[in-house]
């Protein structure tokens, strides 16, 4: 084949893998509009998503929106007070333009603190007066800034430890600041914006010890009389585990405390939690976890008290399973694959919001396999 040959059919092929973005995300049902009477379905973007044709499909499909890392106190505040707010404020001024809601994430986390919050100005260990000083200024700054234009946030990010005996994180906010440390983060937040909604979130909530453990630290906020509007369920789950059933248990639980429920983080796993392959061909996993999104949206749709459900990623290729030591086995946690055409899954949500049952012709994703 001569040179010419090869790149015609190079430009045949790119041209191929494009026709789904050229014409349109809007030929599909809309996720916003299939649940706009029951709760915001929103997606974790970086700002680079927010262009052209994937910010055409974020702004169709999704209802709200959170910024995957923008929002973290490292992008946020690389350096003490030496903020960097151009990633963050362009997801909130997209969302504004497309009238979506958006959830703040996060404005404590263990593993994303930058290591100035720790270190005195003479390099010594910074004293605990300190910290809760820095605390308070980048909660200030943040969430000042963003008042009245994102609606939640995710104060707090998975600072519970069920093997503890006060149920908190042995990590250095609990080391530095003792366990109270959790109650300043709320107050300081409803300081900034008393009209945000806050939200402690965390992972496997469904587990009875760690379910236990959050009930009994949100107990404790509620008695002392701290702000805290809801339980964040991360949600990152697999094909098998957990039953819908559990999960309906688990947001009982909170929502007997007067508390609202909502879905964070949300992706479901081919892999186990042992990081092996669930047995089956591609078809067969790929209809198991359409069948398991149905049951659990079902579950969802029927609660009063889940307020919004955020999935962790625009589509597999945007997805952290599949990224860093997780790259190349090929997981397909979310509701579209790479060219951002709707996989089994998307048909199952739809249909748990009584969106039909039948699947429209040529309308499920004709993907590659699974990498094994």
């Amino acid at each position: 084949m001569t040179r010419a040959r090869i790149a015609a059919a190079l430009a045949l092929g790119l041209a191929a893998a494009c026709a789904p973005f050229e014409r349109g995300p809007e030929r599909y049902p809309s996720l916003a509009q299939a649940y706009a009477a029951r709760f915001p379905v929103g997606v974790a973007v970086e700002p680079r998503h927010l262009e052209g044709m994937e910010g055409r499909f974020v702004a169709w499909q999704f209802a709200s929106l959170v910024a995957e890392n923008a929002m973290k106190p490292p992008a946020l505040q690389p350096r003490e007070g030496e903020f960097d707010f151009a990633g963050a404020d362009r997801i909130v001024d997209f969302a504004a333009r497309h009238g979506m809601r958006v959830r703040g994430h996060t404005l404590l986390w263990h593993e994303q603190t930058p290591d100035w919050f720790w270190r005195a100005p003479d390099g010594r260990p910074a004293s605990r007066e300190l910290v809760v000083e820095r605390l308070r200024n980048h909660i200030a700054t943040v969430v000042g800034r963003y008042r009245g234009r994102v609606q939640a946030w995710d104060v707090v990010n998975e600072v519970i430890d069920p093997a503890r005996e006060d149920c908190l994180r042995a990590d250095r906010w609990r080391e530095t600041l003792g366990p109270d440390y959790v109650e300043q983060a709320f107050r300081f937040a409803h300081e900034a914006d008393p009209s945000a909604r806050l939200f402690i979130n965390d992972f496997y909530t469904t587990q009875p010890a760690r379910r236990r453990c959050l009930a009994r630290v949100v107990e404790g906020l509620i008695v002392r009389g701290v702000p805290v509007h809801g339980i964040g369920h991360q949600m990152h789950i697999d094909i098998a585990t957990p039953e819908p059933a559990e999960v309906d248990e688990a947001f009982a639980q909170f929502a007997r405390l007067g508390l609202e429920n909502q879905v964070t983080e949300m992706d479901m796993s081919l892999h186990d939690a042992a990081r092996k392959r669930h047995p089956g061909s591609d078809a067969e996993l790929l209809a198991s976890q359409a069948r398991r999104y149905q049951a659990l949206f079902a579950v969802f749709r029927a609660r009063a008290d889940v307020t919004s459900v955020t999935f962790w990623g625009l589509s597999d290729a945007h997805s952290w399973l599949d990224r860093g030591e997780l790259a190349g086995r090929g997981d397909r946690p979310l509701l579209f694959d790479a060219r951002l055409e709707p996989k089994p899954a998307f048909w199952g949500v739809i249909r748990a919001a009584g969106g039909g049952g039948a699947v429209p012709a040529g309308a499920v994703s004709q993907s590659p396999p699974i990498s094994r």
